[in-house]
């Protein structure tokens, strides 16, 4: 069962449908979309922008994705995009630029429903090709799933030969609940008893999700088993923005290299990009 993405594509249309073409209070505040798994922590960013910086600030969409981002911010209707990946040789060669700012643990993560506090690969993989179907305790499984193109769960196919089969399976299974956006993600995950999904650890706290990661073969999903090696799943975030760029975009930036903004981040669980 697929549920319905539901503005997505009305967001990205409505944010080309107004690009910017006149300046906004001198560009001292900027639009910014895309990723849904940032922009949580992105508005208290924002709202900490504004407070050092008065008259400036941060306008927000709902999310549109990275790929949405993108064509907003090529369409010079938002300033700043938020990313889930590096710019392509394309997207660059067209005027855009980026940097990462950030990096979060990936989880897996359930609703309620199992005392269990960890997970194994193996059994997360049997959960995908639906060879389990019920928590230990007993009670259903309900297994939330994301679009095939989804990075999240792209990057499970890389842990084994034997996940990748799994998720592809997963993908061909009837009647599962799939959602789009990192948002519907949340909403399915926290509205269905006995859920299991996954989920950056950074979008969990920053939105306060009712959701609980699991550790995965032992090791907790958190920044210092990410920066150990010790745990394998974690996403890199990205800041585009144009070659042309409003006044205001530079200010934003060394803003978002600063103490203040990677302090506020850390406290949200997203820790600073790889070298």
């Amino acid at each position: 069962m697929r549920l319905p993405r539901r503005a997505v594509p009305g967001l990205v249309a409505s944010a080309l449908a107004t690009p910017i073409l006149a300046p906004r209070a001198e560009e001292a505040v900027l639009r910014a979309g895309g990723t849904g798994m940032v922009l949580a922590a992105m508005r208290r960013l924002g709202a900490l922008y504004a407070a050092l910086h008065p008259g400036r600030g941060l306008d927000l969409l709902p999310s549109l994705g990275t790929g949405g981002g993108i064509r907003a911010l090529l369409a010079r209707a938002i300033d700043l995009g938020l990313l889930a990946r590096p710019l392509l040789p394309e997207e660059a060669a067209r005027g855009l630029r980026a940097r990462a700012f950030a990096r979060t643990a990936i989880a897996i993560v359930t609703g309620g429903g199992t005392a269990s506090a960890t997970i194994t690969q193996d059994q997360f993989a049997a959960i995908l090709r639906g060879e389990v179907t019920n928590w230990p305790e007993g009670n259903r499984l309900r297994l939330v799933r994301r679009e095939a193109s989804d990075a999240d769960w792209q990057l499970l196919t890389a842990l084994s030969p034997e996940m990748a089969r799994s998720v592809a399976i997963a993908h061909r299974r009837p009647g599962l609940v799939t959602v789009g956006t990192d948002q519907e993600n949340a909403e399915a995950l926290q509205a269905m008893a006995g859920s299991i999904g996954m989920m950056s650890i950074g979008q969990l706290r920053a939105e306060a999700l009712r959701l609980r990661p699991l550790a995965l073969d032992g090791v907790v999903p958190d920044l210092a088993a990410v920066e150990a090696g010790r745990y394998p799943l974690s996403r890199t975030l990205h800041i585009a923005w144009a070659a042309d760029a409003a006044p205001g975009v530079a200010p934003f930036l060394d803003f978002l290299a600063g103490d203040d903004a990677r302090t506020t981040l850390m406290n949200l669980g997203y820790g600073p990009p790889p070298p």
